[in-house]
């Protein structure tokens, strides 16, 4: 009987502990090739200072998701927006962190957690 018991619940941890997932943390860096702000009104979960961009040629990130091919990073402020917005008409490199685990509110989009500007952009 105790070893039924042992069998069982050896069985019911390795079914669990199999299923857990393991998030990513990264870094990554790149030029600015879309920024999206939404109509709040219209879009709700996107009101800005909510908005997304992309980088080019990143098509990877753990288990964010992808738009047009590029990952899709949220973030929620006035700063991290003109920061962005900047880059890109500057032309320049931008670095970001980024945890697969990090969700937008509505727990789809993965959020940059921070980002970088430099010359060029130093990933930590």
């Amino acid at each position: 009987m105790k070893n039924l018991v042992f069998r069982s619940l050896l069985l019911v941890l390795s079914v669990l502990l199999s299923s857990i997932s393991v998030a990513e943390i990264g870094h990554l860096k790149g030029k600015v090739q879309n920024i999206r702000i939404h109509d709040g009104d219209v879009y709700q979960g996107w009101t800005p200072p909510v908005f997304w961009f992309t980088l080019k040629g990143v098509s990877s990130a753990g288990k964010c998701k992808l738009w047009n091919g590029n990952v899709l990073f949220v973030m929620e402020t006035e700063a991290a927006y003109s920061l962005i917005l900047a880059t890109q008409m500057a032309d320049k490199e931008i670095a970001i962190r980024y945890d697969d685990t990090v969700l937008n509110s509505g727990q789809y989009w993965c959020k940059a957690t921070y980002i970088t500007t430099g010359n060029p952009a130093p990933l930590y």
